[in-house]
C-alpha cells in the first residue's frame, strides 16, 4: 500500500513538474528580491500568460513571457530604469516591477492581477460601477490562483 501511494506522488510530481516547468530561476529569484514579489508568484503570472515560452505574443500585440505590450514595457522601464532589452532578465523583471507596481496602486493583489489583464482603469470602472470585470479577467485571475497553488504546495 505504501509503495502505491509513494509511487502516485512520484508520477503526480512528474506530471505536475513537466506542466508547471521551473524555468528561469535565477531570474525569477533575482525579480523578487528586487521587487519585494513572492517569486511563485511571479512563476504563476509567468505561466499564465505565456507557459514560460519567451516568443508568446498576444492577440492583442502583449509579448514575452510575462506578456507586457510594448506601451506598458515602456512605461515601466521609464519608472525604473530598467531597459528592455528582450532578454529574459529584464522581461521577467519589468513584469514583476509592473505587478508590483499595481499591487501598491491597486492595494489589493486579486485587483492588481485583474489590472495586469485588463488595465488598471477597466479594473477601477468596474469597482466604480459596481460591475462585474470581463469572463476572461474573471478566468485569468483564477488562472493564476491556480498555478499559484501549484507551485506554492506542490513544490
Amino acid at each position: 500500500m505504501l509503495l502505491t501511494v509513494v509511487a502516485a506522488i512520484t508520477v503526480f510530481y512528474f506530471i505536475s513538474a513537466s506542466f508547471f516547468p521551473r524555468s528561469y530561476e535565477k531570474e525569477i529569484n533575482r525579480a523578487a528580491s528586487a521587487t519585494g514579489l513572492d517569486a511563485d508568484l511571479i512563476r504563476a503570472v509567468i505561466w499564465t500568460e505565456s507557459k514560460f515560452d519567451e516568443n508568446a505574443v498576444s492577440g492583442a500585440g502583449a509579448s514575452g513571457l510575462m506578456q507586457m505590450t510594448d506601451e506598458t514595457r515602456d512605461f515601466i522601464s521609464a519608472r525604473t530604469g530598467v531597459t528592455a532589452d528582450g532578454s529574459a532578465g529584464s522581461e521577467i523583471y519589468l513584469g514583476s516591477a509592473y505587478l508590483k507596481y499595481l499591487i501598491d496602486k491597486c492595494g489589493d493583489e486579486t485587483d492588481a492581477l485583474m489590472s495586469y489583464n485588463a488595465g488598471y482603469y477597466n479594473v477601477m470602472r468596474w469597482k466604480k460601477e459596481g460591475s462585474e470585470p470581463y469572463p476572461e479577467t474573471r478566468d485569468y485571475v483564477g488562472r493564476v490562483e491556480f498555478a499559484l497553488r501549484v507551485y506554492r504546495y506542490i513544490f
